[in-house]
């Protein structure tokens, strides 16, 4: 039987199915897991959101922001540089750390927190330390500094070898100094159906309406295609911000008013409830994931994957790791070759059901049950049992994943 585990979020970071934040649904998709096996979870999060504490108990303190002050940063990294601590961070996650019980021994999992190790080691001696790394964010950091994170933690666990690699950039470390655990789903909520034949043919985006998603590029694509006769529909799921209630901002209008070229063949919808989202993965065909950014482990990708959708991705950061050769990989450099990959996807349907069948195979192996079975041995420090790696998935030293293996399927 499981024991209890704390999982602390950073301010701003909502836990809560209506939220689209990747370390709220990370954080309950391992949480719910954990049930599962009998054990009991700790949320500690910043007071003043809407969270839904359903299952787990919900600490919350007071956030002193959601970020230092630029002045604060800044002597806080000259501190780093001379080999020092980050003081203005430390009282900055103290009020998060604090909301802890004193007596804590358990796994406390610490969501993008890199400075906090030092003080949760402090405040906290008695706990074993993860840190969680959702993002390749944290070059920035001396590679002493993120030497001794690695050194003072019990666990750094990176979402993606993309991420652990530039993590360890310039530490001397191997890669086998942390776990390298891609995101999941859950095979109940994401599952194919079966859509009648002669349909036009759905595209769908999912995720925030933001410069580096690349939802631009995709409506230029899509404009491109509409002109040329393709036969598509195309659904865009998101908002401005990770909730459905944001307010639309400037890049968010620039979207829609371009969009407006399609007519009726475009549908914006805002952010639905990780609990229905499921139905909007399955009401699609095509699932296409335009990033401009480095996305270390896109949620989107292994929820396509396992909804059994012809997915077309661009081939940065962690993607080519998620997807391997059961995505379409376009190149994002080359003008038109989004339209063109995206073009031969909806007019050739034995492509698209080829590469949906990948997707089922490739998800078999990415579900939050095999993740967690991946996590829990190394967090509590026990040896894994018997078919707690995840499907030929492991390392070698059975540390994590392998790295991606997908070529473009041209």
């Amino acid at each position: 039987m499981a024991g209890t585990w704390a999982h602390v979020l950073p301010p701003g970071e909502v836990y809560s199915p209506a939220s689209g934040g990747s370390l709220g649904t990370v954080a309950a998709e391992l949480t719910r897991e954990h049930a599962r096996h009998g054990g009991a979870t700790v949320i500690v999060a910043g007071r003043g959101a809407e969270h839904v504490a359903s299952g787990v108990r919900l600490l919350t303190y007071d956030t002193p922001g959601e970020t230092l002050g630029e002045r604060e940063r800044r002597e806080d990294d000259e501190a780093a540089a001379r080999g020092g601590p980050r003081a203005h961070y430390a009282r900055f996650v103290r009020p998060a750390l604090e909301a802890l019980p004193p007596g804590f021994g358990g796994p406390i999992v610490l969501h993008n927190a890199v400075a906090a190790v030092p003080e949760l080691r402090r405040l906290r001696p008695r706990a074993r330390v993860c840190l969680y790394l959702h993002a390749d964010m944290f070059r920035s950091f001396p590679a002493a500094e993120r030497a001794r994170v690695v050194a003072e933690a019990d666990l750094v666990v990176c979402v993606s070898r993309f991420v652990a690699e530039r993590f360890l950039d310039g530490t001397g470390l191997p890669l086998s100094a942390v776990a390298v655990v891609l995101n999941g789903h859950d095979p109940a909520r994401f599952r194919p159906a079966s859509r009648p034949p002669g349909e036009v043919p759905v595209v769908l985006f999912t995720g925030r309406l933001a410069p580096e998603k690349g939802p631009m590029a995709l409506i230029n694509a899509c404009v491109e295609l509409a002109r040329a006769g393709t036969r598509f529909r195309l659904r865009v799921v998101g908002n401005a911000e990770l909730h459905a209630s944001s307010a639309p901002d400037r890049f968010e209008r620039q979207v829609k008013h371009r969009a407006s070229l399609l007519g009726d063949l475009v549908e914006f919808s805002p952010f639905v409830d990780r609990a229905a989202i499921g139905e909007v993965y399955r009401e699609a065909d095509v699932l296409c994931v335009p990033s401009l950014c480095e996305d270390a482990s896109p949620l989107v990708l292994t929820e396509g994957l396992a909804s059994g959708l012809a997915c077309l991705a661009s081939a940065r950061g962690g993607v080519p790791e998620v997807g391997r050769d059961a995505v379409r990989y376009f190149d994002y450099r080359r003008p038109g070759d989004l339209a063109r990959q995206l073009g031969r996807l909806l007019r050739e349907p034995d492509l698209r059901a080829g590469l949906g069948r990948r997707g089922l195979r490739r998800a078999r192996d990415l579900t939050w049950e095999s993740r967690y079975r991946l996590l829990w041995p190394r967090l509590t420090g026990s040896p894994a049992g018997p078919g707690d790696s995840s499907s030929g998935d492991a390392e070698p030293s059975g540390l994590g994943e392998l790295p991606g293996d997908g070529e473009a399927l041209r």
